[in-house]
């Protein structure tokens, strides 16, 4: 057993390093290394606006730190446009620009790094919660737990992601943690530490306060107004972890049309409850199997469903209250509201899983237990062990072979948008002198150029209406093709590109999500 889940460790540690660059560097990404730089999209914007040919070189300036901006330049960016995003993680990349690179690989590295110290947090996690409070006598749980999320698919595309969220899974395991220390303990440096470990949890993702309710019911529901020194301490450290906070919470409620302009996605479509019912099933499942195939995908992850609600039967019957109920306020108070709210007035925040991860760490310690009771029960007969052995062994080998085939693709469902990038890029780059013209939003030009080579000349203006500056023929000449480029564009949009008469627009890519397959991205421009 402890050789399996060596190799389970290394094998993780090894994926997470892997085909860092592979990827498409997507929206979002680019968003942060904008960010992480000091700059804003509407200066992006601002700069482009005059019609004017300009290199990717030029563009690709906006992704990596001149040296003219400074950490503060990087809150100011959150504050103005992103203010329901934290600084934490932002300010780390901003110093790891200055001091590593910002390559994409080199980018990707740092929440790759940050990823590692899931596995000592889960430790202590672990430890805290199974073995002193005596239901396990033996690490076997912790070692479980840390092996689920070495291998675990989901939690590897979010290690190699340029964003938060590897953060935000160490730092809610580390929160956890130190709650359940500073209630074993109950001395006044263990709450100080609590109270560190939720201010930074905090600043690193704003759902993590769900994750401090939870914390907070827990307390409540536990201990109540019985164990005085308990509810003091905890109280003491929740207020000062809240105040810290406060400043990040008044720019968020100051900024909150920007806050709700930058949410407003979510309230776009309107899946019905069965579609929801499918992807949260899907959520669960993708945390041990996703190999992006169906129909496997579709049977494995309702297998794993029935497990995982087994997993949590059993938690809820053999494990004192202490335990359970944790577990349960983890994966419940972090999901609920978001998925009550898209059940009764629609919606799509909880199709989302990066938004889940609290939840889905939940889940995965309740498999977790599950395992470790029936592997360290010396009174199942042998036939029932072998049973669970095998059982072990098919939940890594199917989380191994998930990441050794996502680890190959250039695209996976967490990149949201801009799958066709590396296709698009493929094409112009072939071209001897060629002219990209584009109207796309910031984010999704910044996404294209990581793919297209340094001395690829793009016109742009970047926009969300259509005004697409079209040359006339004679300055098109100089240029050995031209092609459009424009992400999901919507209908307004391709009636006016209609109505463009000294050209025609030949559609060569059309999208990759699911919800734009059917839509062109990407025309060559033939002068007529």
């Amino acid at each position: 057993m402890r050789f399996l889940l060596v190799i389970v460790l290394v094998l993780g540690i090894f994926f997470r390093f892997t085909h860092l660059e592979y990827k498409v560097y997507w929206y979002d990404e680019t968003i942060t290394s904008l960010r992480a730089s000091g700059y804003t999209e509407e200066e992006v914007a601002q700069h482009f606006f005059e019609k004017s040919v300009v290199s990717v070189t030029e563009l690709q300036r906006y992704q990596h730190p001149d040296g003219t901006r400074s950490v503060i330049d990087v809150v100011k960016s959150l504050a103005k446009e992103d203010p329901q995003h934290p600084p934490l993680y932002y300010g780390l990349l901003h110093f790891w620009f200055h001091s590593i690179g910002s390559s994409v690989a080199l980018t990707r590295l740092l929440p790759a790094l940050l990823s590692l110290l899931a596995f000592p947090c889960t430790y202590w996690l672990c430890q805290e919660l199974f073995v002193e409070t005596g239901v396990f006598a033996s690490k076997l749980p912790t070692w479980l737990t840390i092996g689920l999320i070495a291998v675990s698919p989901f939690h590897l595309l979010y290690s190699q992601e340029s964003r938060q969220y590897s953060l935000w899974t160490v730092t809610t395991l580390l929160s956890t943690a130190a709650l359940l220390r500073a209630i074993r303990l109950k001395t006044r440096i263990s709450w100080v530490i609590y109270t560190l470990t939720l201010i930074i949890n905090l600043y690193t993702f704003s759902l993590a306060g769900l994750v401090a309710i939870a914390h907070g019911l827990y307390i409540i529901l536990i201990y109540g107004f019985r164990h005085r020194k308990i509810l003091k301490g905890y109280f003491v450290a929740s207020v000062l972890g809240f105040m810290v906070f406060l400043p990040w919470a008044w720019i968020m409620i100051i900024n909150q049309s920007q806050v709700k302009k930058n949410l407003d996605w979510t309230f776009k479509f309107h899946p019905k409850n069965s579609e929801l019912r499918d992807i949260w099933i899907q959520h669960l499942g993708r945390i041990f199997f996703d190999i992006n195939q169906e129909p496997w995908d579709f049977y494995v992850h309702r297998v794993l469903l029935v497990l995982v609600v087994y997993a949590f039967y059993c938690l809820c019957r053999q494990t004192p209250i202490s335990v359970w109920l944790l577990i349960i306020l983890l994966t419940g108070v972090s999901t609920l509201p978001l998925m009550v709210p898209d059940l009764i007035s629609g919606g799509m925040r909880s199709i989302t899983a990066r938004y889940m991860i609290p939840s889905l760490l939940g889940v995965e310690l309740a498999i977790a237990y599950l395992l470790g009771r029936n592997l360290a029960n010396p009174s199942l007969k042998p036939w029932h062990q072998k049973f669970w052995q095998l059982l072990l062994v098919i939940l890594f080998s199917g989380s191994i072979l998930s990441c050794s085939i996502s680890a190959q693709a250039t695209s996976w469902y967490n990149k949201v948008h801009n799958g066709e990038n590396i296709a698009v890029g493929k094409i112009v780059n072939q071209t001897t002198h060629p002219l990209l013209i584009s109207d796309a939003e910031v984010g999704h030009i910044l996404s294209l150029s990581h793919s297209l080579n340094p001395n690829v000349q793009i016109l742009l203006q970047p926009s969300s209406t259509f005004k697409v500056y079209l040359p006339t023929v004679e300055e098109l000449k100089r240029f050995s093709d031209v092609f459009l480029y424009r992400y999901h564009p919507n209908k307004v949009w391709l009636k006016e590109l209609a109505k463009q008469q000294n050209y025609k627009f030949e559609p060569i890519i059309f999208g990759f999500a699911k919800f734009s397959k059917d839509q062109p991205v990407f025309w060559r421009v033939i002068p007529i």
